[in-house]
Parts: structure tokens; sequence; C-alpha cells
């Protein structure tokens, strides 16, 4: 059996074992258990596992086949704890929904797999702006791919494929309507990339921060964005954000990382947070709480994000619905802001 597991192992492998034809095997194994019986299917399938068998997706696709497999597309996943999430909850639940993985980490390689495979739908983890230029890589390829797709946590608005996100414009405006009822009035924005590489990026966060101000009876000139990719940057970011903007009382971030590396930063200038500054993180990641000062932060239910999503793909995998033309389900999820020790009211400057 080691033996086995040290080869590459094949269908008639597993079928000289069981003693069955090949075409029984790749029936069993390929999605066709329903022309075999129940217990030769188990057997099959106990039996590869066994030996280490490993379909060859790209003989199956060249067959024609239809596979049971997902591609899902999400970049720079190490550098965001809540991106790893959703890449482990999206890939454990495809994987319980008895489906498979492809993972890519770049729209060239997602692209590849929409073009060698013949895959059965697409997951894509908060794309960035190109991918909407070209989702599927049509221009590049020269092949028109229409797989049932769904988005989670997208940042920009679309209306071509099936979506689950949070309600970006809203949880942006309930995150600054708490710290214009502390009393800041000059807000500022940590993250995200430069306006002249992803112009769409901020349009929905600044939609909602700007509602807040309005509500206020202040300008929309009193939000101040700063660029921020990753956290190892955020220190000196907000550095240049509040020697840019001095007036700026309360920073809001687009995530937990850049947030937590925000307050070294800020302490770096020798200022206290939350007595000089108040920043706001998002996603709730498992060390925002035990972070000092604790950080105030915006919560999403991951889980069941993932859940409704991967619901509205796996309807559409199963009705075989034709995925042109139709209008895409689009879900905005609420966020939940939890108040912690980051924020507090602004204060007076002599």
């Amino acid at each position: 059996m080691n033996d086995r597991k040290s080869k590459n192992v094949t269908l008639k492998d597993i079928a000289d074992r069981l003693g069955f034809s090949a075409m029984t095997v790749s029936r069993a194994l390929s999605g066709k258990a329903n022309l075999v019986s129940p217990e030769t299917a188990r057997l099959c399938r106990e039996t590869a596992r066994e030996m280490g068998y490993q379909p060859n997706l790209m003989a199956r696709s060249l067959r024609g086949e239809q596979l049971s497999t997902i591609v899902m597309f999400a970049e720079y996943i190490s550098s965001h704890h809540y991106l790893a999430e959703l890449v482990d909850y999206v890939s454990r639940s495809i994987e319980r929904r008895k489906f498979g993985v492809i993972s890519c980490q770049s729209i060239t390689s997602f692209h590849q797999a929409l073009r060698n495979f013949r895959l059965a739908g697409a997951v894509v983890i908060a794309p960035p702006e190109e991918f909407y230029s070209d989702p599927f890589g049509e221009r590049m390829f020269g092949v028109h791919y229409q797989a049932p797709t769904v988005l989670i946590h997208s940042a920009v608005e679309q209306n071509v494929f099936n979506e689950v996100s949070p309600d970006i414009v809203n949880f942006s405006y309930h995150a600054a309507c708490h710290l214009l009822e502390l009393g800041h009035r000059y807000i500022g924005y940590l993250g995200g990339p430069r306006a002249e590489d992803e112009p769409k990026w901020f349009s929905l966060r600044r939609k909602g921060i700007e509602k807040a101000l309005a509500e206020y009876n202040l300008p929309a000139q009193r939000l101040r964005q700063q660029a921020c990719p990753d956290a190892s940057l955020g220190p000196a970011a907000l550095q240049q954000l509040l020697t840019r903007w001095p007036e700026t009382t309360g920073v809001m971030c687009i995530n937990d990382e850049i947030a937590i590396s925000a307050i070294t930063g800020a302490q770096e200038m020798q200022l206290i947070v939350p007595r000089d500054v108040s920043i706001i993180g998002s996603n709730d990641i498992k060390l925002a709480g035990f972070f000092r000062p604790a950080l105030t932060t915006l919560g999403i239910d991951i889980r069941g994000m993932v859940e409704t999503a991967l619901d509205l793909l796996f309807d559409e995998i199963s009705d075989r619905r034709e995925v042109a033309g139709r209008e895409p389900i689009k879900i905005k999820l609420p966020a939940n802001l939890i108040v912690r020790d980051s924020t507090a009211p602004p204060t007076a400057k002599s």
C-alpha cells in the first residue's frame, strides 16, 4: 500500500486492486456515481483515498468533463488576517459540499485556471478594480468563459455577478457617526491603494462618511484620505496624514492590522490614543480586543457571508442556470460597531 502512495496512482491501479473495470472506477470517482451501485462507489472512493489517488484535472477537462471543482481567487492573503479567514471559510465550506478547490492569488493564474479547466464555478474574494475590466481574461485568451460566479466582499459597485458583501456605505457611515458623536470634526481615513491606482476603491466608503458629515452640517472637505496598502506602512501613513492635516483627531482604518500599526505611529509622534487621536479599525480580528488600547472596530459575520455567497453559487450550479444576461443577486450585510478603548472625545487644544 505504501508503495502505491509513492507512485502516480491511476484509475487502472484502483480497478486492478478491486477487480473492477477502469470504467466502473472512473464513473464512481468522476461525479457519475449514480451509474454504479452505492457499495461499488463507496469501495472505489475508500480505495482511491487509501492509495493516494489524485485526479488528473487536465485530462478530465480535455475529455470535456464538467469538474466538481471551484476556482477561488484572492490576492495578498498573508497580509490580512481577515482575508485569510475568508479564504479558510470558503475552502472548508466548498469541501463540505463535496467539491474541490483551486486557489489562485493572481488574476493571471485565475484566468489560466478558467482557460485550462471546465470548472463548475468561481469565487472571487475582495476583487481588485482590474478584475472588473476583464474578469475572465477574454481579451487575454480570446475566449468567453461564462461560469457561475459569486463575489465576496466587493468594494466596487457592479451589476454583473452575484455578490455578498458588507454594506460598505452603511458601516462607514456608522463608524463616522461614532467619531462625530464623540465630538470629532475632522476625520481621516487610512488604508487602501492610491486613487490613481484604483480610483473607484474609496467611493463607497467616502459616500458613507460624507453622509455622516452632512448630518452634522459639516462639509465633505472635513474628510481626508491617506493611502496605505498594508500594515507595515501604517505608522508612516498615519504620521503623513497627521502632518498634512494636523487638525485631524479621528481616524478610520480599512482593517485592524493597519489600525494597530497606526497606533504605533501615533505613539512615535508622542501622541496618546485615544486622548490625542481616536482610531477605529475594521473586521474585528482576534487580537483587536487584546491590543492596548483595545481597538474600536467593525465586526463582520464572516461565516454568514461565506455561507450565503456559496448558497447562491451552488444554487446556480445545481440549477444549471444561464449566466449571461440574468439579473445578478446582490446581498449587502450589516456590520456591528464594537466600541472599545481606542476612541474617546477629543481633547480640547489650547
